[in-house]
């Protein structure tokens, strides 16, 4: 098989209307010289079907209406002294064939180039493609078999030349948790958490709307990985869920000390809402009065403790305070209070 020529000038003045057709409409001719394959390209290789039918399958898949070759001219319109003039400008022999294709441009390339590696084909043995039934026993070409050879090109859906310009490049994992480091100030350890875990963009979600990074990375990742080793089906809880809470801790309503509670109430009873969940919880808000009274108890029931360590029992008076209302107030006004009562006894 030889090199594809273009031959449009061979069929300049010509009558076939195929290919004055083709020409008219800003086409051109291309040939490839098959040597050796005179008389084969026309011998009947099925009922009713030739090698040159072959050729024209594969091409008709790139667009073209089929192929001509020299076995079967002169014929439909084309001389003999065109076939001469073809064969000359292929160096075809007399003991050689010619295949040609009349299309716009692109097809016409692509057509003879598909044609003539099926003549190729043909010198090598059986070809690995699949193929149609048709209704008369026979079968055709219908595709190259999955593979390589199937997916250059595409043979199922037209070529797309993507302009990489226009695509984003997209932010990798690491970039991503080094700018929640840099960006949300978190520590590295939760930034990492959060950026290669499924619920980045609900923490992102969060921040926009005004909510602490670290408390929202804290409570999407930290807290739920708690609830869920205690047997919460965190599986349950939605975006919704989790920025409605967010919303309660930010308005007052709801102390960050009873999230894990109000969580794994959701979790258990989805179809609550955030606001529902506290109250199931008993997690209501509680006034600073209310605040003070908690921890006055707790200061009296351990006043020989504070007065022996003074300031030095906060720290284990303060999770006793917290014990004893029971995530209903948040972390700094409890200790705000438990400072000052004990200072008002040491």
């Amino acid at each position: 098989v030889g090199d594809v020529a273009d031959v449009t000038d061979v069929f300049a003045d010509t009558e076939s209307g195929v290919i004055r057709g083709a020409l008219d409409s800003g086409g051109k001719v291309t040939a490839v010289p098959l040597f050796g394959f005179d008389g084969l390209v026309g011998r009947e290789i099925q009922t009713d079907r030739r090698l040159g039918t072959e050729l024209s399958d594969h091409a008709k898949r790139h667009g073209a209406g089929g192929v001509f070759h020299t076995d079967e001219l002169p014929a439909y319109g084309v001389t003999e002294a065109e076939v001469d003039a073809l064969r000359d400008a292929v160096g075809a022999g007399e003991g050689d064939a010619v295949a040609l294709v009349a299309a716009d441009p692109e097809t016409a390339d692509l057509a003879i180039e598909a044609a003539a590696e099926r003549a190729e084909t043909a010198i090598e043995g059986v070809p690995e493609e699949t193929r149609g039934a048709n209704d008369d026993g026979t079968t055709r070409y219908l595709r190259p078999l999955p593979g390589a050879a199937r997916m250059y090109p595409e043979t199922d859906v037209p070529p797309v030349e993507p302009d990489p310009s226009d695509v984003e490049t997209p932010e990798l994992l690491d970039e991503k948790a080094e700018r929640y480091a840099e960006e949300f100030g978190l520590d590295a350890g939760l930034a990492e958490q959060v950026a290669f875990g499924q619920r980045f963009p609900l923490f992102e979600a969060a921040v926009e709307r005004g909510v602490d990074p670290t408390f929202a990375a804290s409570t999407l990742e930290s807290t739920t990985t708690e609830i869920r080793r205690d047997g919460a089906p965190v599986e349950n809880l939605t975006d919704d869920h989790f920025l409605a809470l967010f919303d309660l801790v930010e308005d007052g309503d709801l102390a960050k000390e009873g999230v894990p509670e109000v969580l794994t109430t959701l979790a258990e009873n989805p179809s609550l809402s955030a606001a529902e969940a506290v109250e199931a919880a008993g997690l209501s808000g509680v006034s600073e009065d209310e605040v003070r009274e908690a921890v006055v108890e707790v200061v009296e029931r351990n006043a020989d403790q504070i007065e022996n360590e003074g300031m030095g029992a906060f720290s284990g008076l303060m999770g006793e305070a917290m014990g004893a209302l029971r995530g209903k107030a948040d972390g700094e006004v409890v200790s705000d209070v438990l400072r000052e009562e004990i200072g008002k006894r040491s």
